[in-house]
C-alpha cells in the first residue's frame, strides 16, 4: 500500500529484553566525552553575568521570559524527541501508576499548575528528572532502588516542585533568555545521550548563567526550594515526610562504597550532610500517620524488574528462591513478578498455577486480570484470552493497559474491525500514547482504508518526534479520493497545526 508502512512494534509490547539504541554521533560524544558537553554549552552561552542574583518571588521572576504556553511547547518537543529514541518505556499498567502517584502529590498542593505526565524511562541508574511544561521522567532503575512507596514519591515530589516554582522559566530569564528551541534541543541530547535528564536542568542554568560560581549558586538554590516544597507535599499527600532525607542518606551511603562510580542520582542531585540534615529538620515540621506501603507500588516493582531483565531464567530462579527463603518486600508482589519471569520463560503450566492463587485471592486486580489474559493468549488459547479481556473491561472501561491488550489481541487474531471500533472511541477526545495510533493505522490498513491508516499513522509518527514524516503522511491521505468529507476537513486541520507548530519551533528566536 503505496504511503503506508506501518512500523515495527515497540520493544515493550510484552515482556521482552531491553534494547538500547545509539542513532546520532553528537549524542553518542556527548554520552561519553563529557567535555563536548561543557563546549556544547559554553558555545551557547550568553556574556558572563556579575553575580547569582537572590531567589526571585514565584510569579514575577518567571513572567517576563518563557511563558507556561512556551515552556509547554519545549517539554512536547523534548518528549517526542525521546519516545524517537525508545528510551521511554511504553508500559500502560506503569504508566497508570506513576501518574496516579504524581497526581496524588499535586492534589496535596496549592499551585494552579496541575497538568503534569509522569513517564518512565528505559535507563538502569538511578535518577529521575523533569522538563519544562510539567513532563516528569523517572530512570526505572531509580525505582528498583527505592524499597517503599515513601521514597519513590520523594523523588517525584522534588520533581513536581521544580516544574511548579518554574525553575527553567527562572534559569531562561536569569540568563536574558536563551533560545528556546536551544535549550530542548540541548536538553533532548543530554537525556538521549544516556546522560540524566535533571542535568539538562543544570544545563539551562548553564546556558542561561555565564560564570560557573552563578551557575552552581543558582541550581543549589533551586534544589533547596524543591526539597523543602517536596517535603510539604509528601507529608501533606499522607506519606512519609522523612522519606526524602531516608532516600538521600541511603545515595550518600552508596557514593562513600562505589566512589566515582556511585549513583547518578548524586551527580545531579548532589548530597550533602547539610543537606540530609536539613531535610530530616524540615521533616519533623509534620506529623503524619504512616500506613503500610501500598501494595500497587511493590507490584510496579517487580513488574519493572521483569520488564527490563535481560537475564528471565536467572530472574525467575531469583524470585523462586526468594520466595522459599522469605527475602522479599511485599509475597504477593513477588509471586507476582514469579508470574511475569515463567510466562517470559515459556514455563505456562507453572505460571497458571501460581497466577490463579493470586487471582483467587485478589480477582478484580488488574495487573492479575491481565496477565491472565495475555498467559491465555500466549498459550494459543484465542478466544478464552479475548473473553478474559472483555470481562476485564465490562469492570474497568477504558482501561489503557487492558484496551491495549484486548486490541493487540484482536488484530493478533485478524479481527481489525472491532479492534478499530474500540481504538476509535478509545482515542476520541484523548490523547494518547503513539502505540494506540500504531495499532489504528494496523487495523485501518488491515480494512483497506489507506487514507484512514496514513492519519493514523501521522498521529504515531507525530507523537513519536517525526513531525515532517508525519505532515508526509497526512498530505498522501488527503490526496485519496476515496476519503470522506469528514475525515478530510479533520486531516487538514491537522495537517495545518502541525505546520504552524514547527514554524514555531523553527523559527522562534
Amino acid at each position: 500500500m503505496p504511503g503506508v508502512v506501518i512500523p515495527a512494534k515497540s520493544p515493550y509490547d510484552g515482556p521482552i529484553h531491553i534494547r538500547y539504541k545509539v542513532t546520532n554521533t553528537i549524542l553518542h560524544l556527548l554520552r561519553t566525552h563529557p567535555t563536548w558537553l561543557l563546549i556544547a554549552l559554553l558555545i551557547f552561552s550568553p556574556a558572563p553575568l556579575p553575580a547569582a542574583p537572590t531567589l526571585p518571588d514565584i510569579g514575577d521572576a518567571a513572567a517576563g521570559a518563557a511563558t507556561p504556553t512556551e515552556e509547554k511547547r519545549v517539554g512536547e518537543s523534548v518528549m517526542r524527541n525521546i519516545q524517537r529514541s525508545g528510551r521511554i518505556i511504553n508500559d500502560p499498567l506503569i504508566d497508570s501508576y506513576l501518574n496516579h502517584l504524581g497526581y496524588k502529590l499535586i492534589a496535596a498542593g496549592d499551585s494552579e499548575m496541575t497538568d503534569f505526565h509522569f513517564f518512565l524511562i528505559d535507563a538502569p541508574d538511578i535518577n529521575a528528572f523533569a522538563l519544562p511544561g510539567g513532563y516528569i521522567g523517572i530512570h526505572y532503575g531509580l525505582i528498583l532502588s527505592t524499597r517503599t512507596e515513601s521514597e519513590l514519591a520523594s523523588v517525584m515530589a522534588h520533581e513536581i516542585a521544580h516544574v511548579t516554582q518554574r525553575h527553567h522559566a527562572r534559569a531562561y530569564n536569569f540568563g536574558g533568555g536563551s533560545s528556546l528551541p536551544v535549550l530542548a534541543a540541548l536538553i533532548a541530547a543530554i537525556v538521549l545521550g544516556g546522560q540524566s535528564g535533571e542535568m539538562g536542568e543544570a544545563a539551562i542554568a548553564s546556558i542561561t548563567a555565564g560564570s560557573i560560581q552563578s551557575r552552581i549558586n543558582f541550581t543549589r538554590a533551586n534544589e533547596k526550594e524543591a526539597d523543602h516544597l517536596g517535603i510539604k507535599l509528601l507529608a501533606n499527600a499522607g506519606f512519609d515526610p522523612n522519606s526524602m532525607a531516608s532516600f538521600f542518606e541511603q545515595m550518600h551511603k552508596s557514593n562513600r562504597l562505589y566512589g566515582p562510580q556511585g549513583p547518578e542520582f548524586l551527580r545531579t542531585h548532589p548530597v550533602t550532610a547539610t543537606r540530609i540534615a536539613d531535610a530530616r529538620d524540615r521533616a519533623r515540621q509534620y506529623s503524619v500517620e504512616m500506613s503500610e506501603s501500598a501494595e500497587t507500588f511493590h507490584l510496579m516493582r517487580n513488574r519493572i524488574r521483569a520488564l527490563t531483565s535481560r537475564k528471565p531464567a536467572e530472574l525467575r530462579k531469583e524470585f523462586a528462591d526468594n520466595l522459599k527463603s522469605g527475602r522479599y518486600l511485599n509475597q504477593r508482589a513477588e509471586r507476582y513478578g514469579y508470574v511475569l519471569s515463567l510466562m517470559e520463560t515459556g514455563d505456562y503450566p507453572r505460571a497458571k498455577e501460581v497466577l490463579d492463587k493470586l487471582l483467587d485471592e485478589q480477582p478484580q486486580r488488574i495487573a492479575f486480570m491481565l496477565a491472565r489474559a495475555e498467559l491465555a493468549f500466549a498459550r494459543d488459547k484465542t478466544e478464552e484470552a479475548l473473553q478474559h479481556y472483555r470481562d476485564a473491561l465490562e469492570l474497568y472501561p477504558g482501561n489503557p493497559a487492558l484496551t491495549l491488550g484486548y486490541v493487540e489481541s484482536l488484530l493478533e487474531a485478524e479481527q481489525p474491525g472491532p479492534a478499530r471500533e474500540i481504538l476509535r472511541d478509545f482515542l476520541r477526545e484523548r490523547d494518547r500514547k503513539p502505540r494506540f495510533y500504531q495499532l489504528l493505522a494496523e487495523a485501518e490498513e488491515k480494512l483497506g482504508n489507506p487514507a484512514r491508516a496514513q492519519i493514523a499513522l501521522g498521529e504515531y509518527y507525530y507523537r513519536t518526534g517525526l513531525s515532517h514524516q508525519a505532515i508526509t503522511q497526512f498530505n498522501l491521505a488527503l490526496k485519496n479520493d476515496a476519503l470522506e468529507f469528514y475525515d478530510a476537513s479533520r486531516a487538514e486541520a491537522r495537517l495545518q497545526e502541525l505546520k504552524k507548530e514547527i514554524a514555531a519551533l523553527e523559527n522562534r528566536p
